[in-house]
């Protein structure tokens, strides 16, 4: 099989699951018997918190000081087939920390180059933002998915997302390669106003979209205040069987 498939995960709109989904795919893979590089790319640091028994603040370095110094690039090992790239709040310099850097747009493809092929899959969690760490993420990455709950600002911010994707895959000098993988709903309840969105996802992006939509579940907020894999938390759970599906899906896609 093809080596170190790079995976980014995105929405300009904050809230939308998108940490959770890119997580639940992770621990998916990693259940499939894929080793999977977990790269938080979110000064908010909410992936590394559910996935490192390190606390915030009691780590010696994170993504942000690789980015300034590569030799700086650690990886945490943190469950079975899973590895960490942690992030902190420190990342929310990385505009001002970066500007004397050239090619600064190039720094993550650097960063992991080099571990890509010890990999099945990367996985990047961007930040809700499209500002140059999300360029980074695009650019490093050979697939992009686009999480998104089914209302009228996620939909919004998906397609702001779409047309950063469009920029980068036009450019020549950035990632023509990049492709527009999935397009994931999450914490889906059927009403009239959901479905709206959902047939409008459906046929503006119908060929990136993924079955089924994940459902709404309590357990998932649960999952991640505990630290804990909503696949142990509710084995049985509907979230839960419609991430596994998700995953599924996606690597197929991914590795045909």
């Amino acid at each position: 099989m093809t080596m170190g498939q790079t995976v980014c995960f995105a929405n300009n709109k904050g809230g939308v699951g998108k940490t959770t989904t890119a997580k639940c795919i992770a621990e998916a893979w990693a259940r499939m018997g894929k080793k999977v590089l977990c790269v938080d790319l979110d000064s908010q640091a909410n992936l590394t918190t559910m996935l490192s028994p390190i606390e915030p603040g009691e780590r010696e370095v994170s993504i942000r000081d690789a980015f300034i110094n590569p030799d700086l690039f650690t990886i945490e090992h943190v469950a079975e087939n899973i590895d960490l790239v942690p992030s902190d709040l420190s990342l929310s310099n990385f505009d001002r920390d970066t500007a004397s850097i050239a090619g600064r747009e190039y720094l993550l493809l650097d960063l992991l180059k080099n571990v890509k092929d010890n990999y099945d899959f990367i996985v990047i969690d961007c930040p809700p933002a499209l500002g140059l760490i999300t360029y980074n993420a695009m650019i490093a990455a050979d697939h992009l998915v686009m999480v998104t709950t089914a209302d009228a600002l996620s939909y919004s911010g998906l397609v702001m997302v779409a047309n950063l994707f469009a920029d980068v895959k036009s450019n020549e000098r950035l990632n023509k390669g990049l492709k527009l993988t999935g397009v994931v709903v999450t914490r889906y309840e059927k009403n009239k106003l959901s479905e709206l969105y959902l047939n409008k996802i459906k046929e503006e992006l119908g060929q990136a979209f993924i079955s089924p939509v994940i459902r709404k579940a309590t357990k998932m907020q649960q999952a991640a205040s505990i630290k804990q894999s909503i696949y142990d938390l509710d084995p049985s759970g509907k979230a839960t069987a419609d991430y596994i599906d998700v995953a599924q899906n996606l690597a197929l896609r991914i590795l045909q």
